[in-house]
């Protein structure tokens, strides 16, 4: 599919859920590489810039993950235009609370876009509808059985992004996002482990629990090159 993006160049939009089902297919669990310079946390890393990231985990991530948010993550719609020249699928991570924010994403070129259930609340499929109305693959994030419960319910036909990372106190731990895998294994589509990845084995616990990709962003900010150890678990 082609779509004109925000520079006024007609841009191939590669699905995000079509390349995790082709590398689960082949029996690897995807990974999903994030450009993400800060957190809520604070400043993960400022001296790797897009274009040498890209071109260091370009040859073994399924898909790209960048942040557009400034002030929390450090972000900008800029590392998406420079994500587009590697022919993966990209999704736009946000705060996504308003309807321009979908058609920025769609503007810019990205294949996916993040809505998050506690973010959301209520409005969340009213989220869902206009995203896929633009043509964008919605990944939907729970960081609680609660809500992945509920949103399961609602529509299995999804991309289900699990945080690691309570939203509310930020801490992050990966036993979380196994219980909740657990708890939902089976009842969506394609599940995607997000954050608190820092090593293979993190990686290898999560694919046997079900999760066909993992979401990494500070541990590939600190060291890219893991991408290829991580490229390789097996699912």
């Amino acid at each position: 599919m082609r779509r004109i993006n925000a520079m006024g160049l007609s841009v191939r939009v590669s699905s995000m859920i079509r390349a995790i089902e082709d590398r689960n297919s082949e029996g690897y669990l995807a990974l999903i590489a994030e450009y993400k310079r800060a957190s809520p946390s604070g400043v993960i890393r400022l001296d790797l810039d897009p274009w040498t990231y890209f071109d260091i985990v370009s040859r073994y991530a399924t898909g790209f993950s960048v942040l557009v948010e400034p002030i929390y993550f450090l972000g900008s719609p800029l590392f998406i235009k420079v994500a587009l020249g590697y022919g993966k699928p990209i999704l736009y991570k946000d705060f996504v609370i308003d309807e321009r924010q979908v058609r920025d994403a769609k503007e810019l070129g990205a294949s996916s876009i993040l809505l998050i259930k506690r973010l959301l609340g209520d409005r969340l499929w009213d989220f869902v509808e206009l995203a896929v109305k633009e043509g964008l693959e919605p990944l939907i994030e729970v960081d609680n059985e609660d809500d992945a419960i509920d949103v399961v319910n609602t529509n299995p036909n999804i991309m289900l992004g699990i945080n690691a990372r309570d939203l509310g106190s930020l801490s992050v731990s990966l036993d979380r996002s196994i219980s909740i895998i657990r708890l939902v294994r089976g009842k969506a589509d394609l599940v995607i482990a997000e954050s608190g990845v820092k090593d293979v084995d993190d990686a290898v616990k999560l694919a046997r629990e079900g999760a066909n990709a993992i979401l990494v962003g500070t541990a590939l900010m600190r060291r890219p090159e893991l991408s290829r150890d991580l490229a390789n678990v097996r699912l």
